[in-house]
């Protein structure tokens, strides 16, 4: 399977993935089988695993340049992520999930200037951007020093596990 092939096919699956349980008879089948709980972690788990095969994908695609982001690029990206991780962890329901999704597609799309991170983190834009406009912006936020020492600890693991999953460090440089 070439590179964009593998790309095509994860973007399918990842799709998929999102789709078809949100449609009522998959979703009210998996949540009776599994529980709210169980549903929630294999759908977190089966889409944790899916968005690292697409961004690994996403690499693997032939390379075609549309702009140079530059060192300021990584820079923007460092910035936002805090943003977009504290966002998550503090906002109450999935809003909050959304914006930080929107952030980090926004942040790793400037950064990002091939063809197949565009259509990778520009996807993952209108994706987020299209589940923000049906649940609305976060309203509601639920600060705590156990909320804010999660947040931290999240941020350090994912540059520090970058490298390992990406393939890229994400720190300027």
């Amino acid at each position: 399977m070439n590179g964009w092939s593998e790309y095509l096919l994860a973007w399918m699956c990842f799709l998929a993935a999102h789709i078809v349980p949100a449609a009522p008879g998959p979703r009210g089948l998996l949540i009776a089988r599994l529980g709210r709980r169980g549903y929630l972690l294999v759908f977190s788990l089966v889409s944790i695993a899916l968005l690292i095969w697409l961004v690994r994908a996403s690499s693997g695609a032939p390379y075609i340049g549309l702009w140079q982001a530059g060192a300021g690029g990584r820079w923007i990206v460092n910035l936002a992520m805090p943003v977009a991780i504290l966002t998550a962890a503090l906002a109450a329901g999935m809003s909050g999930l959304l914006m930080a999704f929107a952030i980090w597609a926004a942040a790793h799309l400037v950064a990002n200037g091939d063809l197949a991170h565009a259509i990778l983190f520009g996807g993952m834009l209108v994706f987020a951007g299209t589940g923000l406009m049906r649940s609305g912006f976060p309203r509601v936020f639920r600060p705590s020093v156990l909320r804010i020492l999660a947040a931290v600890g999240l941020w350090i693991a994912l540059v520090l596990l970058h490298p390992v999953v990406v393939g890229v460090s994400p720190l300027p440089g």
